[in-house]
């Protein structure tokens, strides 16, 4: 048993204290005070349950805030949830370190009174069961599937794709919605709270504009509801790379969680988990920043000798009330639920329009799963349900001047949502895509940096070549051959001039290798040599920059060299 098996325990058991201040300044609109997770140790590891506001010290953009309460939590009941992702642990040892360190987790750990919740995507997520049978149940069925794609199961038979690449990102979805959903129905009441992810990671793979949930929006979830995300790799031995990049790294400091690499001791982390459940404070303080609906850094520092104290980053600022007005459509009648079919390879551009309005250009070519695809319908309308464009397209490289192979309109910005019909011969229906697409501003004080493509060439014929072709279709791909040489194509505006670019090559410690060459321009991309035949195998990084008015706005993206 562990060493918090034996603490008793009720629900009046909380010590709670809490302090009221001043109003703010004369003239000031009240503002909800922002509740902010702390783990508070002395230098032994052991809580200090006494702390109050004089203890305390919070900053936001490095102006000190007043706290509104204090409240510590160690001994109250727990609400726990644990997330196995099977998609992205492998099967065997590290499937077995998983199960063993979870299991002892539960059967030591958890208290009477306490609630936890073992989530198996892409199984339903039912937030009301939380007995520990279940539980206990749910993580003796966990088997890892990394690299394994025959399909298990009714759902996956019918809706998800074996071929690795479209399944990889169905999986990388399926995972991401479910760790959405799980945070979100975390957020009533504050509390002691944890969501523990087991999981060897994974890339974002698809384009930004595919993702209808992103890891940036995870830790945004959990952050608005007050949960500190645990990661942990169960992985016996730590790779060469790991998908466990900066994106997971935020998602745990940006809640007050904590990532545990692989190699990592798995019982060694559940133990520091138990601990901080058990040093658990809830402050809440009067914040500075405007009700932006943005991030806001803060820095909590607690002013005890000795005291060892973890929070999160910042937090997510409240949309003001006014911005919300009652809905007068009813958009379930048009939208639908986004999902691709693996058949095709859409492509979109973005570029400055007229009237504060951005040129979309669509075009698109057939998938690896969808050789016979010959026609697409696209039909593009606003989230408001405004109508801005149809259109039947063939695929790139097999047109007519009577069918061009790409299509032009123009969209406010803001996400539209584009419905693809995929047609075979004989105007046979194969498919359909439901895209959501964030349209961006164009009309900004800085550059807007609004594509970067990677083209892979087969061949050095092919690197000349497809150098001179405007429409030469992107890869989606992010781990390439050290034989390859692509070219890094890239389009950035200031308003509707175009800027300055420049590409950097860093190594995995983010330390630069190259600045690119550059290729002539193409249909008003930047275009770049990207050679990767001096490198070692392992994972990239690119730095674009584009610079224009004497002002600069950057983007890095990380790929990997793999094989020989």
């Amino acid at each position: 048993m562990g060493p918090m098996a034996h603490m008793p325990v009720s629900r009046a058991a909380v010590a709670l204290l809490t302090i009221s201040l001043a109003p703010g300044l004369r003239g000031e609109a009240p503002r909800v005070p922002i509740p902010v997770p702390l783990v508070v140790t002395d230098a032994r590891g052991q809580s200090i349950p006494d702390l109050g506001a004089a203890d305390v010290e919070i900053t936001e953009n490095g102006s000190a805030r007043s706290i509104a309460s204090v409240q510590f939590h160690g001994p109250a009941p727990r609400r726990i949830a644990i997330l196995l992702d099977a998609y992205h642990v492998t099967a065997g040892a590290h499937t077995e370190r998983a199960r063993a360190s979870v299991s002892a987790f539960i059967d030591r750990y958890i208290r009477p009174g306490d609630t936890v919740s073992v989530v198996r995507p892409p199984a339903k997520y039912d937030p009301d069961v939380l007995d520990l049978a279940s539980a206990r149940a749910a993580v003796q069925q966990f088997t890892g599937r990394r690299g394994e794609y025959t399909p298990q199961g009714p759902f996956e038979a019918e809706f998800m794709g074996s071929a690795p690449l479209f399944a990889a990102r169905q999986r990388a979805q399926i995972v991401r919605a479910a760790l959405e959903s799980v945070a979100t129905s975390m957020r009533p009441p504050d509390g002691v709270k944890a969501l523990i992810i087991v999981t060897e990671g994974f890339e974002q793979g698809e384009p930004s504009r595919a993702r209808t949930t992103t890891l940036r929006a995870i830790g945004r979830a959990a952050r608005v509801s007050n949960v500190p995300v645990y990661i942990l790799d169960p992985s016996a031995s730590r790779p060469e790379t790991s998908p466990l990049n900066d994106a997971w790294r935020g998602i745990a400091a940006q809640t007050g969680g904590m990532l545990f690499e692989a190699g990592s001791p798995m019982d060694g982390a559940f133990t520091r988990i138990a601990a901080d459940l058990g040093a658990r404070y809830v402050i809440q303080f009067d914040p500075s920043s405007k009700e932006d609906g943005g991030f806001h850094g803060i820095e909590v520092r607690v002013k005890r000798k000795n005291a060892v104290v973890r929070a999160p980053t910042g937090y997510w600022a409240p949309f003001a009330a006014s911005r919300f007005a009652v809905p007068s459509l009813n958009r379930a009648e048009f939208l639908r639920t986004a999902h691709t079919s693996g058949l095709i390879q859409p492509w979109l551009r973005m570029a400055p329009g007229t009237a504060g309005r951005t040129r979309v250009t669509f075009a698109w070519a057939p998938g690896s799963a969808g050789s016979s695809a010959a026609l697409v319908t696209m039909e593009a309308v606003t989230f408001d349900g405004n109508k801005l464009h149809a259109a039947a397209i063939p695929a790139l490289r097999s047109s007519t001047p009577d069918e061009p192979e790409e299509v032009t309109f123009d969209a406010p910005p803001g996400p539209i949502q584009l419905s693809l019909g995929i047609q075979g011969g004989n105007d046979t229906l194969l498919g359909t895509d439901i895209q959501h697409v964030n349209v961006p501003r164009f009309d900004t004080r800085k550059p807007v940096i609004a594509a970067v493509e990677f083209v892979r060439p087969g061949s050095p014929a092919e690197f000349l070549a497809m150098q001179k072709a405007r429409l030469a279709m992107p890869t989606d791909v992010r781990e390439f051959f050290r034989h390859d040489r692509l070219i890094l194509r890239v389009r950035a505006f200031l308003g509707p001039e175009p800027a300055d670019v420049t590409v950097r090559l860093l190594d995995y410690a983010r330390k630069e290798v190259l600045q690119l060459p550059v290729l002539p321009e193409v249909g008003g991309f930047s275009q770049f040599d990207l050679r990767f035949a001096p490198y070692a195998r392992g994972e990239y990084f690119l730095d674009v920059r584009a610079v224009a008015g004497g002002v600069e706005t950057n983007q890095r993206l990380s790929f990997r060299l793999v094989g020989r």
